[in-house]
């Protein structure tokens, strides 16, 4: 066995995950997270069957399952009539047409469970306030750089994000995609019980916008997401606070039930909507995981799925390797063309979300004169995807 761990730069759900799918087949690693401690922020994460399989896969579901939320549908509304132009009912047959439920969870919540099970296992190391500043591949191991030294590992995951420092070091290509829409996030808790009709997942379609909301916290807490199209973000700084004003300013004409969800907080995070072009992920000793490597903009709300089943195919890609390159190189094979149709569909999504004129009625009557059954198979593709299969092909 290798005689020094991996090295994981990032103590998100990407690098936390990738931990603990390693330890599976026996591989010490080393996290090292830039904060002073894990992630306890956030707002909300849709968790459809697939990311469900990858969970399970790294043994904490049962933990997470108490946390998470079970909306009863997804409902697309057209948010100036309120129309209810598609609904996706998420039972029992949606269940078994998947093989897996889906859930919603808080952010923390998910990353809480995951830091829980890693500090389980004695060959995980979790390190916060350490920040991994530089990395050289010396060719038989890996030697990164942090505030407190250097460390030396068999191998380094890069999971430190969209911008991430290991990837330019290993790609060079760049900043992120900057893209016209605007992000708005809020999470409201409710000291109540939270209205019927906020139960499930609801898709508001605006002109040149888009809101989206949940349940989190097992249905205390209400999570909003609004993309805007507008110039693109000025400056340099990624995300800065906002306030209902700024948020109402962008949907004008709107429906009187989505414009009480979005006056129900008065304190919004905005951010810039950016996502990552292809490039090649892995060299040598060296690989990327989740927004590190394919950054999608989060339209199919795919995120962290996306991450999750990183995890799991790097540690299958290990298992059956014989040196850690090689594992690597299989990795980013089997993942990049998943990856990057989640990108391409996020963008198409986004231009469809946000239509307005002709398009934007062409695309309601498309919407509403779907089939059901229809519609869902449309995200087979998504949702049947098994990470843990050998060939991490769909079921």
């Amino acid at each position: 066995m290798p005689t020094h761990p991996i090295l994981i730069a990032g103590g998100g759900i990407a690098g936390v995950a990738s931990a603990l799918s390693l330890v599976r087949n026996g591989r010490a690693s080393h996290v090292f997270e830039k904060a002073e401690a894990f992630e306890t922020v956030g707002a909300g994460l849709q968790i459809g069957p697939n990311a469900v399989r990858a969970l399970k896969y790294l043994d904490v579901w049962d933990t997470l399952a108490a946390s998470a939320f079970a909306p009863p549908a997804i409902f697309i509304r057209d948010g100036h009539s309120g129309r209810l132009l598609q609904e996706i009912r998420l039972g029992i047959e949606f269940e078994r047409r998947f093989g897996e439920p889906y859930r919603v969870i808080h952010r923390a919540d998910l990353l809480t469970g995951l830091v829980e099970r890693a500090r389980m296992h004695s060959a995980i190391e979790l390190k916060t306030g350490a920040e991994v500043m530089r990395f050289a591949d010396k060719g038989g191991y890996v030697e990164i750089e942090t505030r407190s030294g250097r460390v030396r590992g068999e191998a380094l995951l890069g999971a430190d994000g969209i911008r991430s420092v290991i990837r330019q070091t290993l790609a060079a290509d760049g900043p992120p995609v900057r893209h016209s829409e605007v992000l708005f996030r809020a999470l409201t808790t409710f000291d109540t019980p939270m209205p019927e009709r906020l139960a499930g997942i609801t898709l508001w379609l605006c002109r040149q916008g888009h809101v989206v909301h949940y349940p989190v916290r097992g249905g205390k807490a209400l999570n909003v997401v609004a993309a805007a199209v507008k110039s693109p973000w000025p400056g340099e700084d990624w995300s800065a606070p906002a306030d209902r004003q700024e948020v109402m300013a962008h949907f004008s004409k709107i429906h009187e039930d989505l414009f009480q969800v979005l006056a129900v907080s008065s304190r919004w995070l905005k951010w810039a909507a950016a996502d990552r072009g292809p490039t090649a992920w892995s060299r040598n000793r060296v690989t990327l995981v989740g927004d590190a490597a394919h950054a999608a903009l989060p339209y199919l709300a795919q995120g962290a799925a996306m991450a999750l089943e990183d995890s799991v195919a790097l540690s299958l890609c290990a298992q059956r390797s014989d040196t850690i390159a090689a594992a690597f190189s299989a990795y980013e094979a089997l993942r990049k063309p998943r990856t990057q149709r989640m990108a391409v569909e996020s963008r198409r999504l986004g231009r469809i979300y946000h239509a307005k004129g002709l398009l934007r009625v062409v695309r309601n009557e498309i919407l509403r004169l779907t089939d059901q059954a229809r519609f869902v198979d449309r995200l087979a593709w998504i949702y049947n995807y098994d990470p843990g299969a050998r060939s991490g092909a769909q079921n």
